[in-house]
């Protein structure tokens, strides 16, 4: 189930926006701040809608990059004081979408990617009897910093050359229509890891607009693109998962710097445009599941005296004799005496030359060694690294009702980190490592990096499962790009949401319910249709009918679930 706080959403907006209306009052501003949402970041109809509801406010527009992102906005996006911006690359029906737009009373501002769609722009517009709002997208120079830095720089996939730039603004003045050019846009990089990346970045882009501004007259807005960080480990540094700034300092960063380029070119001050969609709804999110079963690496009680009784094989006897003398002083020699002896059973075991009962009776002395050479080296002044790396070794692997690649994509894909907790018997100490597997049948569906302030740790801490006691993790801040990336790995489709609202005093409702996918609608994003589906196993049980392999009885039942599984939900029932 995933877990939508609105009032979450509601905050988001109103944090961003004060803080930015702080840092132009800190600094004397004279233009405005604008925030904009880019839906692509969660195009989910009901957070968008709660978002440009809490930003009616604040005139909070909404960016689009493609038709149907451009069809969805122009229908509800309906707050005159509100901005539309149309990025991305575009044809003619995208162009005439948007003109459509202002011809009604939108406020569109078509944001040319390429300098080709300047000319198209020009001529549309001219058709429709109607002068167009243009922004010019700006390819920086600098970079910004973590993952995507290369979303900025040279070699950027979006936007103009300063040449290009330069080279749309004399065609304008050719046309006499500098007057259309209102925004310069540009975009340093998604979840910007270091403040130091963005200074570069808004400089020379506010430098560009400074030198723009005699030229063209009606520019009035600087589009600063989004960027703007989530500290999804909570460490507060440039690693790729965190962020070494505030929102505060973020807002003061690209106010001051607008400021300073502006007043040494003693030029008016834009309004300032983000397009920050991570920051605004990552929080938002929670996806919970269930535990449906457990992978043991040792189950059962090893006792090595019965094993030395027992065995004739000098390597089994070892591993038993290790497991008897092991201590504190001596556990790192241990481990390693137990890591030789571990090989030498394997070779002797592919030989033929080891039984399988002794087989089996060295796995589990070997098992419960590691375990208690690990307890052990945690009484160690220095851990040695080999020792340190058990705990990541010794795991259990839980297996978990959901998908990694429909619910956290990014996890799989890129390797992000997202905060995971249990969220069962919160007043026990969980002492049990684990690693969390998703139900798909991929190796990569796995949870196997988590949260730690000095680095990644391989395992998380939880409980012990106890028979008929149902056990949940949660996963945070999954409201950014996780639901719209998810794809239908094994064709496990969309968690069933519900929307959280608290009242004034602190109260939660649910105040709506989206259902997930159920298995006829996967099916039929693959080309599945259930009524032929259905048609071929009515014939195939038929046919085992006639055969005598089945009685009449059998065939009604066979027929009767194998159409209503088509309604059911793609995940598991709960085992508890």
């Amino acid at each position: 189930m995933l877990f939508r706080f609105n009032d979450i959403l509601r905050h988001r907006v109103e944090r961003l926006f004060t803080s930015f209306e702080q840092a132009i009052k800190d600094s004397n501003y004279s233009g405005k701040y604008l925030p904009a949402y880019p839906i692509k970041v969660n195009q989910q109809k009901d957070v968008v809608e709660i978002l440009r509801q809490a930003g009616e406010n604040f005139s909070l527009g909404l960016e689009v990059g493609s038709k149907p992102e451009l069809l969805a906005v122009l229908a509800i996006h309906q707050d005159p004081s509100a901005l539309l911006l149309c990025n991305g690359y575009k044809d003619r029906e995208y162009i005439e979408l948007a003109l459509m737009g202002q011809k009604i009373g939108r406020r569109p501002i078509i944001i040319i990617e390429k300098y080709t769609e300047l000319k198209l722009v020009l001529e549309l517009a001219s058709e429709f009897g109607i002068e167009p709002s243009i922004g010019l997208r700006l390819r920086t120079a600098g970079k910004g910093s973590g993952r995507w830095e290369r979303s900025g720089g040279d070699r950027a996939k979006f936007g103009l050359s300063v040449g290009e730039i330069l080279k749309a603004v004399e065609h304008l003045e050719a046309c006499s229509k500098t007057n259309l050019l209102k925004l310069l846009h540009f975009h340093a990089g998604s979840q910007l890891t270091s403040i130091a990346s963005l200074r570069p970045a808004v400089r020379e882009a506010a430098q560009v607009y400074a030198q723009l501004r005699s030229r063209c007259p009606e520019l009035k807005y600087l589009d600063v693109g989004g960027g703007l960080g989530v500290d999804y480990d909570g460490s507060q540094t440039s690693f790729e998962s965190s962020m070494n700034y505030t929102l505060e300092e973020y807002s003061r960063e690209v106010v001051s710097t607008i400021e300073t380029i502006c007043e040494q070119s003693k030029v008016s001050r834009p309004d300032i445009i983000t397009e920050a969609g991570r920051s605004l709804t990552a929080h938002h999110s929670i996806l919970v599941f269930d535990v449906l079963g457990v992978a043991n690496t040792f189950t059962g009680y090893c006792d090595p005296q019965k094993i030395l009784k027992s065995s004739e094989q000098l390597q089994v006897r070892g591993m038993a004799e290790l497991l008897l003398s092991v201590t504190t002083k001596n556990c790192q020699e241990a481990l390693h005496d137990a890591l030789g002896l571990r090989s030498d059973i394997l070779s002797q075991f592919n030989l033929g030359h080891i039984s399988i009962e002794d087989r089996a009776s060295a796995d589990s002395c070997y098992w419960s060694l590691l375990r208690k050479i690990s307890k052990l080296s945690q009484e160690l002044h220095y851990l040695p690294e080999d020792l340190e790396r058990l705990s990541s070794v010794l795991t259990d692997t839980y297996f978990c009702n959901m998908s990694v690649f429909q619910s956290i994509p990014d996890h799989w894909a890129i390797g992000q980190i997202f905060p995971v907790t249990p969220v069962s018997r919160l007043s026990e100490q969980p002492d049990n490592p684990v690693v969390l597997a998703d139900i798909s049948c991929d190796s990569d569906g796995k949870i196997d990096r988590f949260v730690d302030l000095k680095d990644v740790k391989r395992y998380l801490m939880a409980h012990n499962l106890k028979e008929g006691h149902p056990y949940y993790f949660a996963v945070f801040l999954v409201g950014a790009y996780q639901e719209i990336l998810g794809d239908l790995h094994n064709l496990f489709g969309d968690t069933n949401a519900v929307h959280v609202e608290t009242s004034a005093s602190g109260e939660a409702s649910f105040s709506s319910f989206v259902e997930g996918d159920n298995i006829e609608e996967v099916l039929n994003y693959v080309a599945f249709q259930k009524e032929e589906l259905v048609q071929k196993w009515d014939s195939s049980v038929k046919a085992a009918l006639s055969a005598g392999n089945i009685d009449k009885s059998e065939s009604g039942t066979l027929i009767e679930k194998y159409s209503r599984a088509f309604q059911s939900y793609t995940y598991l029932a709960s085992q508890s």
